[in-house]
């Protein structure tokens, strides 16, 4: 299965960097999952947490507002505050 980069970012540092399967969040228009190879998109985030999928495992990261920004190789999620699970 094909990956893509996804990197959370606060104004402080980067939270998250890593390749991933696939990435679920709310957007503005409502739940949406992001899979390698997505249509381009940008959108503000409406949740507070973010799915991340790899290697078959799921983690779930808390963000407060911000902006997602997809391309068809990388997921930019740019937010006010980000925290990982640990």
């Amino acid at each position: 299965m094909s990956k893509m980069q996804l990197d959370i970012v606060t104004p402080e540092k980067v939270i998250y960097s890593d390749e991933v399967d696939m990435v679920i969040t709310r957007a503005a228009e409502g739940d949406i999952g992001i899979l390698p190879k997505h249509a381009p998109l940008v959108s503000p985030l409406k949740g507070n947490r973010v799915r991340v999928k790899k290697d078959g495992k799921e983690e779930v990261i808390s963000v407060s507002g911000g902006f997602l920004e997809v391309r068809p190789d990388k997921v930019t999620i740019l937010a006010e505050t980000a925290e990982l699970p640990e």
